[in-house]
């Protein structure tokens, strides 16, 4: 009879301190992985306005780049015409540039249409601006686009150099 009586006193199951133990060591588990997946996500979201950016950059370069090859393309204009002066600062250039094959200065935001294209205008409704600057004309008759591309803060950019003589 004294050995079932110690068999069941063994059985009893946890006790108050043992119970606290493993709460607060799951908790400190669960708390870690939820800030985990939080930086996560914050990180997600900066990660894509950074790729925004950099295809925003790339596009400004590559428009100068259109209006350049359509001058060249329809003589007798210059190669860089309509591109200004150098030093000249391209605001408004996005794909309603494609059509009027010219740059302007009417604003450096960014906004979306209903088709979710993104635009040049002067007050966005998107966090980006973007700035394009063709230098002055080199030496060697080269001139530079810089895209830059700025977001709370932060800016990218994308640069190409335009050659006159290699046309």
């Amino acid at each position: 009879m004294i050995n079932l009586q110690k068999k069941r006193n063994s059985q009893r199951g946890f006790t108050l301190i043992e119970m606290l133990v493993v709460i607060f060591v799951v908790g400190v588990g669960l708390v870690g992985a939820l800030s985990f997946f939080n930086i996560n996500l914050n990180n997600q979201f900066e990660v894509k306005n950074e790729l925004i950016a950099a295809g925003l950059a790339q596009e400004g370069v590559e428009l100068v780049k259109n209006i350049r090859d359509y001058n060249l393309l329809n003589p007798p204009k210059a190669w860089d015409f309509n591109l200004g002066n150098g030093g000249s600062s391209c605001t408004a250039i996005d794909f309603n540039s494609l059509s009027s094959h010219q740059c302007s200065n009417t604003g450096s935001a960014i906004c979306t249409d209903a088709n979710l294209r993104y635009y040049q205008c002067a007050s966005g409704n998107t966090v980006f601006s973007r700035t394009t600057t063709i230098s002055a004309l080199n030496a060697d008759g080269s001139r530079t686009a810089t895209c830059t591309v700025s977001w709370n803060g932060r800016t990218t950019t994308a640069k190409d150099v335009l050659y006159k003589n290699s046309f």
